[in-house]
């Protein structure tokens, strides 16, 4: 029976991150695109877009992704070809081996079948999880390593030689994801100082879990000394000059100064400023409108849809007020993880962020799970039977609105926000293009040329040949291959004697005489034309 409970919360795991894969989502989106592609040139050349060897590090938009997730793709884009669902299926593997970790991670931490069942069926038909676990984004790998590196932990205190499988995957994670190099060490400081009492009884193992650490760690030195990779944290810090937070600052010092307000010049110090900053970034990821209600960037939930289930808010918090009362190594591991969850996100823009926090999983659900068989062990034999039912028809209830929002209507609405319409696009050049001397797309696309690059399947050598990709970030306007340009389109001053292809966005070309290419809910997307 236990068997056969466990064999289904992996069906339901797998049918939840397998189906549809390539079509809900209903586009890669440029980082998707970008992934793939480069996964594709590293197989066929041993070269990113860049023509970088082997890269540590992918420059893609000059945001320097960690490397582990193009790297995850190169066999299925080997074996299936550079599709999307092909893309997208390390995330997807990777989401199945999560729920799979959790479930032995818990059963170690508790010590209980049902907590370690209960615990992995929610993270199974978890929106927040099912929604990266159908993407090709790397934070999902780092949650799947941190899942299986802490289960190797718990069992290296009894068996000395799983420490080492332990580093590995804690050292492996830095390379899955940006939060993951500062979240990872944290969480496994938390770890060591929790259980150093059997850590120092077992040095031996420690040290060489340490080697094992250090040197899966060690390549990564090149990519954290070099300047060049500093540009992702510049990209997306709150702190950064380019979001005027200091320029504000220093604006009111003077203003201060000038009306004599002596709590204004401590105020408005930019090291309070900064600390307030950084303190409502960080609070922002325990706003429960946001885990519930409304999540943020719509590529990152269903329409009208939290990260989790409204049904789990009451378990969640009987969950943490039943661990907390418990108090113990437990509950230390467990708020610990809660409490280091948003750090990373916290000195960051766009707050709060789903992805960037995705590292909260799985201890959402465990504090759930505990909440939930908490409150059914609470009731009497009768009236349990009645309690299961009503807390069963609640979560089925919750459950099915989940997924007739996530695979009948996300496409319908939100396609605006998958880039929906480039392979309509490349497409209609493909087939179209070669009656014209050039077709030129517009940057105002966002990425056009890593699409057409993708959708194409360019023949990365011949890519490479021709320079590569040379501009990086998101300007763009230097990259061309083959017939494609790509640059910003000013309609009133192209040359359009049909002998050149234009794709570009509505607001740029006024008519397009050839084709409109529509998101899903109808609004125009992309306009082509030649005159």
């Amino acid at each position: 029976m236990r068997k056969l409970l466990f064999i289904s919360i992996i069906l339901i795991a797998a049918i939840l991150r397998l189906w549809q894969l390539g079509n809900i989502p209903p586009s890669p989106d440029w980082d998707e695109a970008a992934l793939g592609y480069n996964a594709y040139s590293v197989l066929k050349t041993g070269r990113d877009e860049y023509g970088t060897w082997f890269p540590l590090s992918l420059r893609s938009y000059d945001d320097y992704k960690p490397p582990l997730y193009m790297y995850l793709t190169i066999p299925s884009v080997a074996l299936f070809g550079l599709e999307t669902w092909a893309v997208r299926l390390p995330s997807a593997i990777a989401g199945i081996l999560a729920v799979i970790g959790t479930y032995y991670f818990i059963k170690i931490l508790f010590r209980k079948d049902a907590i370690a069942y209960v615990c992995a069926l929610l993270l199974a038909i978890s929106p927040w999880h099912i929604q990266f676990s159908r993407i090709a984004f790397e934070a999902n790998i780092g949650v799947t390593i941190n899942i299986w590196a802490v289960w190797a932990f718990f069992k290296g205190l009894h068996q000395k030689k799983m420490l080492v499988i332990s580093a590995f995957l804690f050292g492996l994670g830095l390379y899955a994801y940006h939060s993951e190099r500062i979240f990872v060490p944290l969480l496994a400081l938390l770890l060591s100082l929790i259980y150093r009492k059997e850590l120092l009884e077992q040095k031996r193992s420690v040290f060489m879990a340490l080697i094992v650490g250090v040197l899966t760690v060690a390549p990564l030195l090149t990519v954290f000394l070099n300047p060049t990779t500093i540009t992702r944290l510049k990209g997306t810090s709150s702190l950064a000059d380019q979001t005027g937070l200091l320029a504000r600052s220093v604006k009111k010092l003077e203003h201060d100064r000038l009306s004599a307000n002596p709590l204004g010049l401590v105020f408005d110090n930019r090291r309070i400023v900064w600390a307030t900053t950084l303190l409502d970034g960080y609070l922002s990821h325990f706003s429960l409108r946001w885990l519930f209600i409304t999540g943020d960037n719509p590529r990152h939930h269903a329409p009208d849809m939290g990260l989790l289930y409204l049904v789990e808010l009451p378990f969640l918090l009987w969950g943490m007020i039943v661990i907390g009362r418990q108090g113990g190594r437990v509950a230390r591991v467990l708020f610990g993880w809660l409490l280091l969850a948003p750090v990373a996100a916290s000195p960051t823009t766009e707050l709060p962020h789903a992805i960037r926090t995705l590292v909260f999983l799985p201890v959402f659900q465990v504090f759930t799970a505990v909440g939930l068989i908490n409150f059914y062990n609470s009731y009497n034999d009768y009236k349990r039977y009645m309690v299961r039912f009503f807390v069963i028809a609640l979560f089925t209830l919750n459950l099915v609105y989940y997924l007739h929002m996530y695979f009948v209507h996300m496409n319908l609405e939100v396609s605006e926000y998958w880039q929906f319409g480039y392979k309509q696009a490349v497409d209609y050049a493909q087939n179209e293009g070669t009656r014209y001397g050039k077709v030129v797309v517009s940057t105002k696309l966002e990425q056009p040329h890593m699409f057409f690059l993708y959708f194409l399947k360019y023949d990365p050598m011949r890519y490479l040949a021709e320079g590569g990709t040379s501009s990086g970030g998101f300007a763009e306007v230097r990259n061309k291959f083959g017939r494609y340009e790509f640059r910003p389109i000013d309609w009133g001053k192209e040359i359009k004697d049909g002998q050149t292809l234009y794709i570009g966005t509505p607001k740029e070309i006024s008519a397009a005489n050839l084709l409109t290419i529509n998101y899903l809910d109808g609004k125009e997307a992309i306009q082509i034309a030649d005159r």
